[in-house]
C-alpha cells in the first residue's frame, strides 16, 4: 500500500486487531479479472441444487438416536412413528406420511412425528404443509435442532433462501457441531449469490464431517461460482472419491475442467456420468456444452439434438443449440432456438442475453437493448448484460445511459478495461470495436475522477468530524462518478460500521477487496465485523487471508487465537 496517505481515524482491537484507518488517497487500483461461470441451466437448477441438500441422513430426524429413543419410550405413538421412519428409509413416501399422521392422531403433542412428516412432505412437494408441520414441531420442542434444519430445507425448496439461512443458523445455535447445517447454510449462501460468504460454512462442514461427499460437492460449486476452477476440481474430485456413483458430480467436474480448457478430461468424466445415468439427458447436455467450448460444433449439435429427442421439455438445450448455431454463422436458426428457449424457460436470463448479442451483431440495436433489459431484470447482478447494454446504448448515441451501465458493470464485476474489451466477454471479430467503446467510457471516467476525489476528501473531513450521514452522502457521490475507488468503499464501510449498519459495512469492505485484493485493512475490519456478528468462520477466513498476505501480522494472529479459543469453548 505504499504511497497512500493515511489518517489514523479509530482503532478497534479484537484481541489485538488494530487498523480501522480512514484513508485519504488519490490512488486507484483495478481488480484482477475474474472469470464468470459459463454453464447455466436455470430450468433444471433447482433440481440439481436439491441433490446436494438431499444428502442428509434421512433416518436421523431427531438431534440424536438417544433423543429419539427417549421420546419413543414416553409416547403411545412411538411404535407407529418407528414404522413411519422405516417406511421413509425405504422411500415409501405415502406410507411414511400415513404412519406419521397416525402417530400424531395417537399423540397430538408428539414432536418427532411432525418433524419427520414435515420432511417427507418436502420430498412429496407439498411445501406449505411441510412448513406447517415443522412450525408445529418447533412449537412443541423449541430446542430440536433437526426441526429447524428440516424447515430450512423446506424453505430452500420454496425459494425462500433468507428464511432457510435463518433456520440453519438456529440449528447451529442449538447444536454447534451440526455439520449438515453448516453445509446447507453455506450452499444456500452460494445460491443466494454470496459464494465468498458461503465458503466459511462449507469449510466448517468439511472440517466437522470430512467423509461427507456432499460437503465437498457444495464447496466445489462455490468455487465454480467464483471462477476458481482449480479448487472446484479438487473438491469435486474428493467428492467422487467418497461417493463415485453420483453422476451429477462427474458432470460438475466435467464443466469445471472444460472451463479450464481441459476438454479431454472433461469428456472422460462425462463418459462415466453417462454410464452411471444412461437415461439422464443432463450428462449429454453437459457434453454438448464441452464440445461447444472446444469448438467441435458438429458434435455439440449432435448431443443437443439427442437431448431434445430424449426430453423435448429440456428448455435450456435450445439456448445452447442456439448458441451453437450462432457460432456456426446461422443467425436465423440461432434466433429461432433462442426464441424457443425463452418460451420454455421464461426466466432464462442467459438465453435473453445471447439473443441480444445476436441482434447487436446484426445491427438491430433496439431488439438487442430489449433483450439485455430482460436479462438484467431477471438477474440485476448480470454484469456482462450491463456491459453489452452499455455498448448498445453507445452505438445508438445514448452516451448517458451507456455510461450509467458501464459504471454498474464495474460495480458488479470490477475488471481491467482490456478484460471488458474482449477476454471471455466478447467475440474476437468485435475486439477492435469493443476496445474503442471501452476506451471511450474509461476516458469519461477519468474526466470524472477529479470531481470524485473532491467528494471523497469532503467525505473524509466530515467523517473525521463525526457527521457520518453527510460523509456517506459524499462517498456516494464519489463512487457514482468513479466506481474504481477502493479507498472510498473502505471509508464508507468504516462509516457504516460506526453507524452500526454492519451489513452495509461488510458489503463495502468486500467491494474494497474486489477492487484491491491485497487491501489488508479491509480484511481486518471485515473480519472484525463478522466477529461482532458471531460469524466466527468468516472472521477466521479474513484473518487467515491477512496472514497469507502478511505472515508476520501480529494482530491477525492474536485475533485468530481469540476466535479459535471461543469456538473450542462453545464446542
Amino acid at each position: 500500500m505504499g504511497g497512500r496517505k493515511t489518517l489514523q481515524f479509530s482503532a478497534v482491537v479484537l484481541g489485538g486487531v488494530a487498523g480501522l484507518m480512514l484513508v485519504l488517497s488519490t490512488t486507484v487500483v483495478a481488480q484482477t479479472p475474474r472469470l464468470r461461470a459459463g454453464l447455466r441451466d436455470p430450468g433444471r437448477e433447482k433440481e440439481k441444487q436439491a441433490e446436494n441438500l438431499e444428502k442428509m441422513e434421512s433416518s436421523e430426524q431427531f438431534d440424536s438416536e438417544q433423543d429419539r429413543d427417549e421420546a419413543a419410550d414416553r409416547s403411545p405413538a412411538s411404535e407407529t412413528y418407528r414404522k413411519g421412519t422405516e417406511a421413509f428409509d425405504k422411500s415409501d413416501i405415502d406410507g411414511a406420511i400415513a404412519l406419521f399422521s397416525r402417530a400424531i392422531q395417537l399423540d397430538p403433542k408428539y414432536a418427532p412425528a411432525y418433524c419427520d412428516r414435515g420432511l417427507v412432505l418436502v420430498f412429496k412437494g407439498d411445501l406449505d404443509k411441510a412448513v406447517a408441520d415443522l412450525n408445529k414441531a418447533i412449537q412443541l420442542a423449541p430446542s430440536g435442532a433437526r426441526s429447524y434444519f428440516n424447515r430450512g430445507f423446506a424453505y430452500f425448496h420454496r425459494g425462500e433462501y433468507d428464511k432457510a439461512i435463518a433456520d440453519y443458523t438456529d440449528a447451529i445455535r442449538l447444536q454447534p457441531g451440526y455439520a449438515e447445517a453448516y453445509r446447507d447454510r453455506g450452499y444456500v449462501r452460494v445460491l443466494s449469490g454470496d459464494p465468498t460468504g458461503g465458503l466459511p460454512d462449507l469449510n466448517m462442514a468439511v472440517r466437522l464431517s470430512p467423509k461427507d461427499a456432499a460437503a465437498y460437492t457444495s464447496r466445489g460449486k462455490a468455487y465454480t461460482e467464483m471462477g476458481d476452477w482449480g479448487r472446484a476440481i479438487v473438491d469435486l474430485t474428493q467428492s467422487i472419491k467418497l461417493d463415485p456413483k453420483e453422476s451429477n458430480v462427474w458432470c460438475e467436474r466435467a464443466s469445471a475442467r472444460a472451463m479450464k480448457g481441459d476438454y479431454q478430461s472433461a469428456l472422460a468424466d462425462l463418459e462415466v456420468a453417462m454410464k452411471l445415468a444412461p437415461n439422464d439427458p443432463t450428462s449429454r447436455f453437459t457434453r454438448g456444452f464441452v464440445y461447444r467450448k472446444k469448438g467441435d460444433l458438429d458434435k455439440a449439435m449432435a448431443d443437443f439434438n439427442e437431448v431434445i429427442h430424449l426430453d423435448p421439455e429440456f428448455g435450456e438445450v435450445y439456448r445452447e443449440r442456439g448458441q451453437t448455431w450462432a457460432q456456426k454463422g446461422d443467425t436465423e436458426k440461432a434466433i429461432a432456438d433462442l426464441n424457443e428457449a425463452v418460451k420454455r424457460v421464461p426466466d432464462d436470463y442467459e438465453a435473453f442475453f445471447r439473443r441480444g448479442c445476436i441482434y447487436a451483431a446484426k445491427g438491430d440495436l433496439d431488439k438487442a437493448v430489449a433483450d439485455y433489459d430482460a436479462a438484467v431484470k431477471l438477474d440485476p447482478a448480470f454484469a456482462e448484460a450491463h456491459l453489452n447494454r452499455a455498448l448498445a446504448y453507445l452505438a445508438k448515441g445514448n452516451l448517458a445511459k451507456g455510461l450509467a451501465d458501464y459504471r454498474e458493470t464495474i460495480r458488479l464485476d470490477p475488471r481491467s478495461p482490456d478484460a471488458y474489451a474482449f477476454e471471455d466477454w466478447g467475440r474476437i471479430e468485435d475486439k477492435e470495436k469493443r476496445t474503442k467503446a471501452v476506451d471511450q467510457f474509461e476516458g469519461l471516467l477519468q474526466q470524472a475522477k477529479a470531481e470524485a476525489q473532491t467528494h471523497s476528501q469532503r467525505g473524509a473531513k466530515l467523517h473525521k468530524e463525526g457527521d457520518l450521514d453527510k460523509a456517506i452522502a459524499e462517498y456516494d457521490k464519489a463512487l457514482e462518478l468513479y466506481p474504481r475507488y477502493p479507498e472510498v468503499y473502505y471509508n464508507r464501510g468504516l462509516a457504516y460500521r460506526k453507524k452500526d449498519d454492519l451489513a452495509k459495512a461488510i458489503a463495502d469492505y468486500t467491494q474494497t477487496i474486489r477492487l484491491d485484493p491485497k487491501y489488508v485493512r479491509a480484511y481486518a475490519n471485515r473480519g472484525y465485523t463478522y466477529y461482532k456478528l458471531n460469524d466466527f468462520e468468516r472472521a477466521l477466513t479474513d484473518f487467515d487471508k491477512i496472514l497469507e498476505l502478511d505472515p508476520n501480522n501480529a494482530d491477525a494472529k492474536k485475533s485468530r487465537e481469540v476466535i479459535l479459543k471461543m469456538q473450542s469453548g462453545a464446542e
